[in-house]
């Protein structure tokens, strides 16, 4: 039976039973036999031959079903990796996947501890669920690894930019860049931490570049992408997969200074970023095509802070207009923090909400405000009118700083903080005279945590970074003992986890070098932060004494630390 699949639907002509008549051509009725009928015409003899000859020659039956359609054609050798059953369904596709990344986790488990003695096969399995529910918390962005307690020391070491007033600095697996007020980019390599080439990043002739101030770096965790903005409203990309630094394009849609660029770590193969300015909007744009994606607004003053772990999440501090904002690219909602609390300088978090007299007598309901003997307040207030910086933490912590000196801890769930820290980085004189005394709390300037932890870290313009350790209730946070000195205004803050051999442990103190274990871990905590003169924004203060430069430093852990890092 011929295949349905060669059937022609169109209908054929009702065969001509008569034959061929004179007037289409043909010869007409046949006459009978021996009145004057002739004899074929060799022409068409041949032809009748020629047909029969195509029609049963070797591979050219008739029949379509013993055809073979695939002669001539040569078989491609596919991997099992390339050779999906094409009726797979849905289901059975997420089962290959997973059976494939299990066989994956269990080599690299195995070869792990290839030094071991020991063959127990429950042991593989626990080893084998911890690092799977390890890779499922990392790539959600939730804190898994208590690590803050372990942290000891730090040893660090300094690179002076001078006179370049460092801006912002993004660390690379390759390459530290480094972003000053002078319109350039300092590069240096990360194994040794010396300088490489010359400063780039300044427009001329056809290679690209900004003009005027960078206020802000990022880079890219695999090394291909440098993202940087500036004071003429561009978004400079570089590629930085060479020795050189290529010029992309500009990005533009802001419509004054970029202030801060922020590149998800998380779930992003398309190479989305996050860009905040003075224009009061968020812009979420794309490496891969080069484009602006969607443009967000809602803050009533500028955005000088962005800060995101998956490109459809992202917070924003709102500077002057108090409040910060919880962006859900996806849904394009925004959820609105109110800030502003209120801090006295005798006591620690935010004051309650005072009483205050209604109309028609009586008071309404809340604490009362302390007073001393004389009936006069005690101690000095001051009031949040300012958040400058914020750090998301996981998919629903925050945290934010700002000119009160307050650091607050925010839930996705609660419109005000859940738990803040006043004076965090104590007071200072801001008028310095023997007759008048006027004191204020150094504002943050900067926050940076290290992801899938309960560690962060806080700069401002004290003399010294300070190091948090966030409550496993995630409900409140504690300092610890560690700090780093550094004198100046720390303009930014990043912490990575990086292996060990990615700075080599000679580019910090000989002290550090002799006594060096990273040969028994295989992942190491590291800061990068920018310290100048001057603020970061502004040039409103000014810190003479200082030094411009980059602090490069590593923390080092206990011995209960260094195992969680394994």
């Amino acid at each position: 039976m011929p295949d349905p699949f060669f059937q022609s639907d169109k209908k054929r002509k009702r065969p001509n039973r008569a034959g061929p008549s004179r007037a289409n051509g043909g010869e007409g009725r046949p006459l009978p036999y021996g009145k004057g009928q002739k004899p074929k015409s060799s022409r068409r003899v041949e032809k009748d031959e020629e047909l029969s000859s195509d029609a049963e020659g070797e591979g050219g039956g008739g029949d379509l079903d013993s055809m073979d359609f695939r002669a001539g054609r040569e078989d491609i050798a596919f991997s099992d990796e390339e050779l999906i059953n094409e009726n797979e369904t849905a289901a059975e596709k997420r089962v290959r996947l997973a059976k494939g990344y299990l066989a994956k986790i269990r080599d690299e488990v195995e070869a792990a501890n290839a030094d071991t003695n020991y063959d127990a096969a429950e042991i593989d399995r626990e080893l084998i669920a911890s690092r799977l529910l390890k890779d499922v918390a990392e790539q959600s962005g939730k804190i898994h690894l208590l690590i803050a307690p372990h942290a000891t020391s730090a040893s660090t070491r300094f690179l002076p930019t001078s006179p370049h007033v460092p801006t912002s600095a993004a660390l690379t697996p390759k390459y530290l860049y480094v972003s000053t007020k002078r319109g350039s980019i300092i590069r240096y390599a990360t194994s040794t931490l010396k300088k490489i080439g010359k400063p780039f990043g300044q427009a001329a002739g056809e290679g690209g570049g900004h003009k005027g101030e960078i206020l802000c770096v990022a880079a890219s965790e695999d090394g291909k992408f440098m993202v940087t903005g500036g004071r003429d409203k561009t978004i400079g990309v570089w590629n930085v997969q060479g020795d050189e630094p290529v010029w992309m394009t500009a990005l533009k849609g802001h419509k004054d200074a970029v202030t801060s660029i922020a590149i998800p770590p998380l779930n992003n193969p398309s190479h989305h970023i996050l860009s905040a300015s003075l224009s009061r909007h968020l812009a979420l744009h794309s490496l891969a095509t080069l484009s602006v994606i969607d443009t967000f607004f809602g803050h009533q003053d500028s955005i000088p802070s962005v800060s995101t772990l998956k490109p459809t999440l992202a917070v924003t501090a709102g500077s002057r207009d108090r409040t910060c904002r919880w962006w859900k690219v996806e849904e394009e909602v925004q959820l609105v923090f109110r800030g502003g609390g209120k801090t006295k300088s005798d006591q620690s978090g935010l004051l309650p909400e005072e009483r205050k007299e209604r109309l028609g007598g009586g008071w309404t309901e809340g604490a009362e405000p302390q007073k001393d003997r004389k009936g006069k307040g005690r101690g000095k207030e001051f009031v949040e009118g300012s958040i400058d910086v914020v750090e998301m933490l996981d998919d629903q912590h925050f945290i934010s700083g700002g000119d009160s000196g307050s650091i607050s801890l925010w839930h996705t769930g609660k419109k005000k903080p859940i738990f803040t820290q006043s004076f965090a980085h104590g007071l200072s004189d801001l008028v310095e005279s023997e007759e008048h005394s006027l004191t204020g709390p150094r504002w943050i300037t900067a926050l940076a945590g290290l992801r899938g932890t309960n560690l962060f870290a806080s700069g401002s313009y004290d003399g010294q970074i300070r190091f948090w350790s966030l409550d496993p209730s995630m409900k409140n946070f504690t300092a610890l003992p560690l700090t780093i000195p550094t004198r100046g205004f720390v303009n930014s803050i990043q912490l990575l986890s990086y292996p060990s051999t990615t700075i080599q442990a000679s580019s910090f103190s000989d002290a550090v070098a002799q006594n060096d274990q990273t040969g028994k871990k295989k992942s190491e905590i590291y800061i990068v932060s920018s310290v100048g003169q001057e603020p970061r924004l502004g040039r409103w203060m000014n810190d003479k004494g200082a030094k411009n430069g980059i602090l490069v430093g590593r923390v080092e852990l206990d011995e209960d630390g260094m195992k969680m890092m394994i």
